[in-house]
């Protein structure tokens, strides 16, 4: 990893040193842990709104020419992760920039502009966007029908999830759904919820400034992260840290599409098993053997997928799927297949290979610094990606099939979500605690 901790005006300054070719990458990153449940839709729509509303020296337009002129683009999004391995998580809303090294002040001095001067109170415009949003997003979680159905289901049990859910899964579409509707009588107080909600994300104790590139930082942009950081509130975060609202839904949503998205998660570290690198080798296994001979070439769906992660969540689902219940049989009966796998000492070397493959995949100078920032505040070690690797290396047929009682960890949650046609959905409706209309 490549994460140097540097401090400028009290705030945390992370400084990763790859070499960049004269691109400088910054990311300010807010925690925003004890922003309240209610709020969180918002952090979402304030994504979507900042950089695209009028500010004090210019027009959205005239603002755009300005991005585009001195930069490679400024973003903004949301995220969550969890920490030391599932023990605890973070959320944070963030703000990234790419420029040239002698253009990165300008940019600074641009998102300065956006965060401490944007027109929240423009109601047409925030009509426009909310509008454009909702049915843009819609599109979306249908086309990605296999990522939104396991986040949704995830977002059950696990409160990265819930949170993910609510800033850009189904639950986000819900809220603009219901902004966009009511917006007329309820103006006023979206936009005081939207500035509810940016002020208490700038606080300075909750930033960390992470830059990617290889020049003195505190020399090229020292004076202007000062004065950046001279605007953020002192006003210290909330002292009890959010508990979402979670329950096991399992919902089915009802599309004009014939085909179904099948997802399946649970939680294996709930039931007291520990995260190896050889469910990497596993996820390989799933993927290029039993999902793909059941669910694609018998089922006749597009793909299907699993993940096992650090933190203890796992999930399984289906692309493209003209199957609903019968995908769903396939995933419990995953753990006796893991119980009874069996392959030649050439197919587990693919199997490893594969593994290794995602492991091992090349990074751009700009994803080598997100991948240290990303360790840095998941308490991911040198030390433990080394053991990771190890466990990859060294799985044989015994070690995946030592793996089967960790799959019935995660099938035996029964906790589902279904994405997909009416009439399947309907065939099936008694199957689900909820039927809804997406």
């Amino acid at each position: 990893f490549v994460n140097e901790e540097l401090s400028v005006d009290d705030s945390l300054f992370l400084y990763h040193e790859v070499c960049t070719n004269g691109i400088g990458y910054v990311d300010l990153m807010f925690k925003t842990d004890s922003i309240a449940p209610e709020q969180i839709p918002y952090l979402g729509l304030l994504k979507s709104v900042l950089g695209y509303v009028d500010t004090e020296h210019y027009t959205y337009s005239e603002l755009s020419n300005q991005i585009n002129f001195h930069t490679g683009g400024i973003g903004f999004s949301t995220g969550a992760m969890y920490k030391d391995g599932g023990k605890d998580h973070l959320s944070f809303f963030s703000v990234k920039t790419k420029a040239m090294y002698d253009k990165l002040g300008e940019g600074l001095k641009l998102i300065e502009e956006i965060l401490f001067t944007s027109k929240l109170s423009d109601k047409k415009r925030l009509k426009e966007i909310i509008s454009e949003e909702k049915a843009g997003l819609k599109t979306d979680l249908i086309s990605s029908g296999h990522i939104t159905s396991a986040t949704r289901a995830m977002s059950y049990v696990s409160d990265v999830m819930a949170f993910k859910d609510m800033t850009e899964g189904i639950g986000y579409y819900d809220f603009l759904q219901e902004l966009d509707q009511d917006f007329e009588q309820n103006a006023d107080v979206i936009i005081e919820k939207l500035q509810t909600t940016l002020a208490e994300i700038l606080r300075k104790g909750a930033v960390t400034i992470s830059y990617t590139g290889d020049n003195d930082i505190k020399e090229l942009l020292g004076a202007d992260i000062e004065a950046f950081a001279r605007k953020l509130s002192t006003r210290p975060a909330f002292a009890e840290k959010r508990v979402m609202k979670k329950a096991v839904k399992n919902e089915a949503f009802k599309t004009a599409s014939q085909v179904q998205y099948a997802a399946l998660a649970g939680n294996y570290k709930e039931k007291g098993f520990e995260y190896t690198g050889a469910l990497e080798v596993l996820q390989v296994i799933f993927s290029y053997g039993y999902l793909w001979e059941n669910i694609r070439v018998k089922g006749g769906a597009y793909g299907a997928m699993c993940s096992f992660a650090r933190s203890g969540m796992g999930y399984f689902t289906s692309y493209r799927d003209p199957n609903l219940m019968e995908t769903y049989d396939i995933y419990k009966k995953a753990a006796d297949y893991v119980a009874g796998f069996d392959a030649s000492d050439r197919d587990m070397t693919k199997y490893l290979i594969g593994a290794i493959a995602k492991l091992d995949s090349p990074m751009t100078p700009s994803a080598e610094g997100a991948f240290s920032q990303t360790c840095y505040f998941a308490g991911i070690t040198d030390e433990q990606l080394q053991k990771e690797r190890d466990q990859v290396l060294t799985a044989n047929v015994e070690t995946i099939r030592s793996l089967a009682p960790v799959i019935r960890a995660i099938t035996d949650d029964g906790v589902i979500c279904a994405i997909g046609g009416e009439d399947k959905i309907e065939q099936n409706r008694a199957k689900f605690k909820e039927v809804k209309d997406l």
